[in-house]
């Protein structure tokens, strides 16, 4: 029966597709701005991404891949907006990660002792159309909405940028940081957004040490060139402890900078990135501990082109074909360098299920090229 359930998720996505028109969000309670209750001005909205996926790695004789797949990072949300008057809101938002191979025990695509699902956002603040948004919770950061969002548009991402090469983005700052506070505001052609870190509770790094962070803040801008050309920049620090397990730690000022340039004309998308980065990449050394734990500088670079071909048939929407690179290095007593090339083409079948395959080039230490196929159900 256990064999059955790795193309469930296939299956019952395609199906779900075949039966009922996908939208972006479903709204589960509307605003009644005719009416006086209490629940009048509140609006309810659910979403999602179901994501199977298959990556298939190549050594010196053959190819290896994990033939009943994994998890890609399946996701739930739920959102809503309570009006205040005509320019304020109170508004919050909730994100499930949930492992669907776990769920359905399908124990060759899931390491056994792993969580099921995993909290990724949750937030609530006020919104107002003049004085901008303020939000206290678990959200994207400062580098991530700013600069990483821009690029985050293939698969197998990352490599090089902060939200994917720091100590773990849910506690440095870089991708979804809990326990922050984040304001955005839009003036003219300019949206400014800064955030604060408060301490978080320490996560564990290896067997012997751990990272808390004390605290940290940034801020950042995104400018309007033109409609098409967007220039953005951004700049965090973090402040963290490295311990021990005899209670021995190292202060660290853990800085995150970076820049984007993003271009879409027509049915093109076209981003470039840099990012530098001081004691905030772990060291690839053998023998780590607290004094030595972090890389010292370095910096990243990544880049993407992919143009839209709009097919808009009943079973096939649209086929975007892409290339994008990226680098990280590491410099002082690191000497550490890792590129990637990636070819992929992504494929929107319509009613919000759509195909990535992609071929990652890899150019670094301990990694082999690879293909990987996702699989996205999104409604």
């Amino acid at each position: 029966m256990r064999n059955l359930k790795a193309p469930i998720i296939v299956g019952g996505v395609i199906l779900s597709v075949l039966s009922a028109s996908a939208q972006a969000e479903i709204t589960v309670l509307e605003k009644n701005k005719q009416s006086d209750s209490l629940l009048a001005p509140l609006s309810l909205q659910v979403g999602g991404s179901i994501r199977p996926e298959w990556i298939f790695e190549n050594t010196k004789n053959k190819t290896h891949g994990d033939s009943s797949g994994h998890d890609g990072g399946t996701r739930f949300r739920f959102s809503g907006n309570y009006a205040l008057s005509d320019h304020t809101s109170v508004v919050g938002y909730y994100e499930l990660g949930v492992n669907m191979y776990h769920l359905l025990d399908i124990k060759s695509g899931y390491d056994q002792g792993t969580n099921r699902d995993k909290k990724r956002q949750l937030y609530y603040g006020v919104q107002d159309d003049r004085y901008g948004k303020l939000t206290y919770g678990q959200q994207f950061g400062l580098y991530y909405s700013v600069v990483g969002i821009k690029s985050d548009m293939w698969d197998n991402d990352a490599h090089a940028a902060g939200e994917g090469v720091g100590v773990s983005g849910d506690y440095d700052g870089s991708n979804r940081p809990k326990n922050s506070i984040k304001y955005e505001n839009t003036f003219g052609p300019v949206k400014l957004t800064a955030n604060y870190l408060l301490p978080e509770t320490e996560t564990a790094v290896s067997d012997e040490l751990h990272y808390r962070r004390s605290g940290g803040g940034g801020v950042g801008i995104d400018y309007a060139i033109t409609k098409e050309l967007t220039w953005s920049t951004a700049y965090s620090v973090t402040n963290a402890y490295i311990k021990d397990s005899d209670n021995n730690q190292k202060q660290y000022h853990q800085q995150l900078s970076g820049t984007a340039l993003t271009w879409q004309p027509g049915n093109w998308y076209l981003v470039t990135t840099g990012s530098y980065y001081d004691n905030f990449v772990p060291s690839h050394h053998d023998a780590i501990n607290q004094d030595n734990f972090f890389a010292g500088a370095g910096y990243g670079v990544e880049g993407f082109a992919g143009y839209t071909f709009t097919i808009d048939k009943p079973f096939l929407k649209s086929i975007q074909p892409y290339v994008a690179a990226d680098s990280l290095k590491l410099k002082g007593n690191e000497n550490y360098e890792a590129n990637h090339v990636y070819l992929g083409s992504a494929v929107t079948i319509g009613h919000g299920l759509s195909v990535y395959v992609e071929r990652t080039l890899a150019n670094a230490p301990n990694e082999s090229d690879s293909t990987w196929v996702t699989v996205f159900y999104d409604f």
